[in-house]
């Protein structure tokens, strides 16, 4: 399915801004199997919303996480316990259980708070793509066939989800248990991507950002991986952080072959003219994050 034109992904896509830095921000990720509908705030929906939700937000705001509702691409069992993921980016580990009650969801957030142990188990790989037409049009009929053309490759690893922020970069999905976002993806390119940045050299033209890290800092590896790749998305980490100003901050990225020992990018938070950034809704305000190789300011 092809998406109207005026929508507002094909808007951004004509006004070729970047898209480095733009992935949401969060360590760790609670995920929680639920069929749909989807209520437009997905902490609204039925069985998830009131003490479950409250306690969701609460976590997720003191641990750095987000929370997300996804389903299988395709069928599901109806008698089969729907299942939540409690994962960490940073270490690649999660912690998962089944759920039918309020109770099981507090346990799924208790389980994201819990500090790592040896018990925790290794991450499974994870294709979350957002297909949350009840926020953005864009999300559902650019996503939709991205998770199509995903699960035909990698049908054990795709899911639907809701929001990953910014309609107007969709097809937009997430990678776990390494928190890799990547945006603009199309059916054509979808399977090219994954497996591009499954074998070490990421695509960074559809690169959002790892989502552990700030704005700034996911802008300035990208844009290393971008200048000296292709290289795993793990080649490039930050260092020392220089926060500068409200809008520009200097980032050590440290490189691992074949990128450079250590390049020291200056990132500065432009805000853009007013745009569409969500279909149906008026022109608002947003930000570009742009970047240049700086010497070593030490």
């Amino acid at each position: 399915m092809t998406p109207d034109t005026g929508r507002c992904s094909n808007a951004f896509r004509q006004r070729g801004e970047p898209m480095l830095g733009s992935a949401p921000v969060a360590r760790r990720w609670l995920l929680i199997e639920h069929p749909g509908p989807w209520s437009r705030d997905h902490l609204e929906t039925p069985g998830i919303a009131g003490n479950v939700a409250r306690a969701i937000e609460s976590a997720c705001a003191e641990l750095q996480g987000r929370s997300l509702l996804v389903r299988r691409h395709g069928r599901r069992d109806p008698g089969e316990a729907p299942a939540w993921y409690a994962v960490d980016t940073a270490h690649g580990t999660w912690v998962t259980g089944t759920w039918r009650t309020s109770d099981d969801l507090l346990a799924a957030v208790a389980a994201l708070g819990a500090p790592l142990t040896h018990s925790e188990s290794l991450a499974e790989p994870m294709l979350l793509v957002c297909t949350q037409g009840t926020r953005d049009a864009c999300c559902a009929l650019r996503g939709r066939p991205v998770t199509a053309a995903l699960a035909r490759v990698f049908p054990d690893e795709v899911w639907e989800c809701t929001h990953l922020g910014g309609h107007r970069f969709a097809g937009t999905f997430l990678s776990l248990p390494d928190g890799t976002c990547f945006g603009t993806v199309d059916l054509p390119n979808a399977v090219a991507v994954v497996r591009s940045h499954r074998a070490g050299e990421v695509d960074t033209t559809h690169l959002r950002g790892v989502t552990r890290w700030s704005p700034a800092i996911q802008a300035a590896t990208g844009s290393v991986l971008a200048v000296h790749g292709p290289a795993p998305i793990t080649a490039a980490r930050p260092g020392t952080i220089d926060v500068v100003s409200e809008t520009v901050t200097r980032v050590e990225v440290i490189g691992d072959d074949p990128l450079p020992d250590t390049t020291w990018v200056e990132v500065t938070a432009e805000a853009l003219p007013p745009a569409p950034l969500s279909c149906g809704k008026g022109p608002g305000e947003h930000t570009a994050y742009r970047t240049v190789v700086i010497a070593d300011p030490r």
